[in-house]
């Protein structure tokens, strides 16, 4: 903490955020304790700074945190950030939406929306994003824009998972989680210096639990899990002009997933009659993903002799994913679908820090990106498959079971950009912020498919060589006003872009003819915010108000043709509008007791969407899918010391609530099927969730164990409703009531 300014007279802006201050406070007394809340400092900046003088809505989660909250996999990270929402179902198709905005990367031709990185290092497309937190020092959730410093695709935000760095010190951990559904997990991390200057760090972590969809067909258990993940760093530092730290990570995993628990038969027609039971299924091929992702980074610095330091950040990764879906979600083996894709990529960046302690501050950097995408998918249906269709229609050549439909090609992509980012203290209390960055990115495309197994269906067949490439200035300006030593404001304007790129889907032969292609999207975002502490810095508080102006919105959506085609397609919709709040406070209450609290409030709509469909449906002013209206989490976490047994013991509260929202385009609620029952779809309700943890924490910080329940209450949810291709609604439904306990010893 730094030393206070001497008190000063309260001007008008002042004079407000006393105001501000006051009413956040206002049922929290004073109390006599000298504990105060720990200055929380991020690098979202790609430089060391307080969290409450950087012009950016960050949740920061901390490893105590992670640990306390039972996070495991980034997806889990959703439940305590506001407007933050991350699919569940497949890892193959995760997506992570920011202030209502986001997007899965369902094929090698589209891109997500929100950028997740490691230590730095971009991790990729949708298969790559759900990793297991392996030995993280924080996560840092940055809602909003982030044109200027991290680039394309991150339109919606970005997400920084940062690691525990290797210390001069030999230590080391090991933990041991078993609960639930069989579920079991083994963590190990040992941290060894080898020299005076060379450290070392290597963590492991097996995590595994068994299914809880019963498959009635094949009798097995879906929605398991089970992979392992490693991460190694070997880290020179001399305590002079040049460190070093180089890290590999990877991750496999192969399970049974969950696609949907059909509630229609696979036309969509009538209820589904094979397994009408929630946490049922009747498929005869189970779903099944394999993904194997593997990094390697060299980070560098340079202290150079005037303050400034040379960074280089110079990294490869590769992420291989295997898919395979029974898409006709019945008992009879009608049609089945294999998805092989893959995902290598280089990555060099040079970044130039300006010293800290000036009044001009800024970071210059130049990005280099190369990826290499391949995609094999193929679609095989049977005998059954035709001659069903043929009985149903009258004629036969609907589909021929000797053909299947395929999909292959390559997309290569490559960028380079290049960026400045910094600020200038104008006076004691005002500091200008700015940033520009300038990319361009090039996308070649050589793909085929054929779709001449299923003219029932209109798929297309046909090639695709082709190549576009999108150049932009993302710019980001704020004004940040220090109203105090602990208050801070400000004011931002920020843009991005994300790339064009081609539908390499089974589209329809019309599509095809049309083109597939679609053109990159852009946004401006509007912000302020208030950030600060009170009550002698046992209170801390985090205000952000948002506007965000899209243009040329890309929506990927299934469009129902009729007569059982389908087309799935990727257009630029006009024009897209995000607006709301978001508020975070912590509150030290005792030295003993700490509470949390996070409120999210959005308005995500289509401001204008004309031609949605094939019907030519005008969809302006429907809300945006994946974007609940409000957000909240309150957690209380309490420690009681036991001296008799030099421990402490802990007691911890969440309770989270997500309100109801749209799951896709057209705002739909329910569906009438031709039998004429309704089932549940295109909207989920809202829904309260209550997790809680006791445990005993060693004082000498050398042990603890915790008992764990999730979903205290037995929650029944929802958290998507989807359609397939053949038509099949399904539903996904969140996890039950579960249960564990928790073991570690540290050395």
């Amino acid at each position: 903490m730094t030393a206070r300014r001497p008190a000063r007279n309260l001007s008008l802006p002042h004079a407000l955020a006393a105001a501000v201050t006051a009413a956040i406070t206002a049922q929290a007394a004073p109390v006599a304790f000298a504990a105060e809340l720990e200055e929380v400092t991020v690098t979202a900046q790609k430089r060391a700074e307080r969290i409450t003088e950087v012009p950016i809505a960050i949740t920061n989660v901390g490893a105590e945190a992670i640990k306390q909250t039972g996070v495991r996999q980034v997806t889990e990270v959703a439940q305590f950030v506001p407007n933050l929402h991350i699919s569940s179902g497949t890892d193959f198709t995760t997506s992570v939406s920011m202030r209502g905005v986001g997007s899965n990367s369902r094929n090698i031709g589209f891109d997500t929306r929100v950028g997740v990185y490691l230590d730095g290092v971009y991790l990729g497309q949708s298969p790559a994003i759900n990793q297991d937190l392996v030995d993280l020092e924080r996560i840092e959730v940055l809602r909003g824009p982030q044109g200027t410093l991290f680039g394309k695709n991150t339109v919606a935000g970005a997400i920084n998972l940062i690691s525990q760095k290797p210390t001069d010190e030999f230590s080391g951990s090991v933990s041991a989680e078993y609960g639930s559904m069989n579920s079991r997990q083994l963590s190990a991390t040992i941290n060894a210096p080898l020299s005076d200057s060379l450290f070392s760090k290597v963590s492991v972590n097996r995590q595994q639990r068994d299914g809880y969809i019963k498959n009635l067909t094949t009798n097995h258990l879906l929605n398991e899990q089970d992979g392992s993940a490693y991460r190694a760093q070997l880290m020179y530092d001399a305590g002079g002009a040049f460190n070093a730290i180089l890290a590999v990570d990877g991750m496999q995993s192969d399970r049974l997933s969950s696609t949907g628990e059909a509630v229609t038969d696979t036309f969509g027609s009538a209820p589904d009659t094979a397994a009408p039971e929630k946490y049922e299924v009747a498929m005869d091929v189970d779903p099944f993903e394999e993904r194997e992702i593997r990094g390697a980074a060299l980070t560098m610095d340079w202290n150079l002799a005037n303050d400034f330091t040379l960074r280089s950040i110079t990294a490869s990764r590769t992420t291989e994913m295997t898919y395979n879906n029974d898409t006709d979600y019945s008992p009879y083996p009608l049609v089945e679908i294999d998805y092989t894709d893959s995902y290598d990529q280089l990555t060099q960046e040079f970044q130039l820090v300006s010293p800290g302690a000036d009044d001009f501050n800024y970071v210059a950097g130049l990005y280099l990106y190369q990826q290499e995408a391949d995609s094999y998918r193929l679609v095989t249906s049977s005998e059954v498959f035709e001659n069903l269709l043929e009985a149903q229609y009258g004629f036969p050549g609907l589909i021929d079971a000797d053909s299947p439909v395929s999909t292959t090609g390559v997309v290569d992509t490559s960028s380079i950009a290049a960026y400045v980012n910094g600020s200038y203290q104008l006076n004691e209390d005002w500091k200008l912020g700015f940033g520009l960055r300038y990319s361009e990115e090039q996308k070649d495309v050589d793909w085929a498919i054929d779709g001449r197994g299923a003219p029932l269906f209109q798929i297309a067949t046909g090639a695709v060589n082709d190549k576009r490439t999108d150049t932009h200035v993302s710019p980001t300006v704020s004004i940040n006003y220090a109203l105090g030593e602990d208050v801070n404001t400000y004011a931002k304007y920020s843009g991005g872009f994300k790339s064009g790129g081609f539908n390499l889907d089974f589209v329809a032969a019309g599509d095809l003819a049309a083109g597939i292609d679609f053109d990159k999207e852009t946004v401006d975002a509007f912000e302020i915010g208030l950030k600060g502490t009170a009550l002698s810095r046992q209170l801390s508080y985090n205000l952000a108000l948002f506007h965000s102006v899209f243009e040329n919105y890309q929506v990927n959506q299934f469009v129902d043709l009729g007569d059982g085609a389908t087309s799935i397609s990727i257009r630029n919709a006009a024009e897209v509008e995000t607006s709301g709040l978001e508020a975070e406070v912590t509150w030290l209450a005792s030295e003993n007791l700490t509470i949390n609290t996070s409120l999210g409030l959005l308005n995500a709509e289509f401001a204008s969407y004309p031609n949605a469909d094939a019907n030519g449906s005008d969809l302006s002013g429907n809300k945006l899918p994946n974007a609940p209206e409000t957000s909240f989490n309150l957690s209380g976490q309490y420690y009681l010391p036991i001296d008799s047994i030099n421990a402490d013991l802990l007691l911890r509260l969440d309770y989270i609530y997500r309100g109801s929202m749209y799951n896709s385009a057209d705002n739909e609620t329910e569906r009438t099927l031709a039998t004429g029952d309704t089932v549940q779809f295109g909207q989920v309700d809202a829904y309260h969730l209550v997790n809680a943890r006791v445990g005993l924490e060693s004082q000498a910080d050398t042990w603890n164990a915790a008992l764990f329940v999730h979903n205290l209450t037995d929650e029944e949810y929802l958290v998507d409703t989807s359609r397939d291709f053949l038509g099949t609604l399904g539903h996904f439904y969140g996890l039950e009531r579960t249960a564990g306990i928790e073991l570690e010893y540290r050395f």
